[in-house]
């Protein structure tokens, strides 16, 4: 899906990876949320960040979009029914489906690999949050896991399922369980108490990114091993940087930026933290506003 611009050198020394400019030249596209029509729509963009195409298009909430593994659907989050459910369309936007109903506060859709499941989060004031697993029509829901968890994200091998949680006590961190609730596990041990983890597999299952407290109370963009080791630090720019998510290839990140509530940036990044650069500008920050890989 990336590609990386070959240059002829007449040295021999090796040049490291990160020494290459960053390079959207075939601009596989991305949805990214966005308010610029009044209320929070579906957009699909270039990743160059043109070519914007509404795909939502109405008056309501339409967030945290995510692509079916054969790129034919968008599951999707919108409070059109008066409370925040779990929705698919179809690639281009049409067929509208509502898949979850009477069921309290729904949100956070993630496809199982083989695009038969959907993991989503679930609130309740009787359960508090809790993720949830259900056939990719809507039927045969069924809770996993124990206590309170936010934001899955089904590995690329469909055995395991990523998910935040403050069930430390000690601010919010990420959590591998099973795909059938069993064997939870602590991935980072961050003391992030203000939320917008939102973890992302990388295509080879081997990382994960997410957001985490740093410097001066801002959250940045980390990248560490699905065993929690090597975790590394890819953005300094301060103020609230999250919704991580990785291209097809691996080697690079969607992310948005903001340091208030009113203006915000999506910008792409590589898998090492070099040739920041910037694509679509001035889109406030909207809970559910993952800009996510084709």
């Amino acid at each position: 899906m990336r590609c990386w611009l070959t240059v002829l050198v007449v040295v021999t020394l090796p040049v490291p990876a990160f020494a290459v400019p960053l390079q959207i030249d075939d601009n596989p596209p991305l949805l990214i949320v966005s308010s610029r029509t009044g209320t929070p729509n579906i957009f699909l963009v270039k990743s160059d960040g043109t070519g914007a195409k509404n795909l939502t298009n109405n008056g309501f909430t339409n967030a945290y979009p995510t692509w079916s593994p054969d790129k034919k659907k968008i599951a999707f989050a919108s409070d059109r029914d008066r409370t925040m459910n779990i929705y698919v369309m179809d690639a281009d936007g049409s067929n509208h489906k509502q898949l979850t109903r009477n069921m309290g506060i729904c949100r956070g859709p993630s496809w199982s690999p083989d695009g038969k499941k959907i993991a989503f989060c679930r609130y309740t004031p009787q359960t508090g949050t809790r993720i949830h697993v259900m056939d990719a029509d809507g039927s045969n829901v069924k809770v996993i896991g124990n206590g309170d968890g936010y934001d899955p994200c089904w590995a690329p091998d469909g055995k395991t399922i990523l998910f935040v949680s403050p069930r430390s006590g000690f601010g919010y961190r990420v959590y591998l369980m099973n795909a059938d609730g069993s064997n939870t596990r602590e991935v980072t041990t961050g003391k992030n108490v203000r939320g917008f983890v939102y973890p992302s597999f990388s295509p080879n299952g081997k990382k994960i990114a997410y957001a985490d407290s740093a410097a001066n109370n801002s959250l940045e963009i980390f990248v560490i091993d699905v065993d929690g080791k090597n975790s590394q630090q890819l953005t300094k720019l301060g103020g609230q940087n999250c919704y991580p998510s990785w291209s097809a290839d691996g080697k690079t990140l969607a992310f948005h930026h903001s340091t208030d509530a009113t203006t915000g940036t999506i910008y792409l990044i590589d898998a090492q933290g070099k040739n920041l650069k910037a694509i679509v500008k001035n889109e406030k920050p909207i809970e559910g506003g993952r800009p996510t890989w084709k």
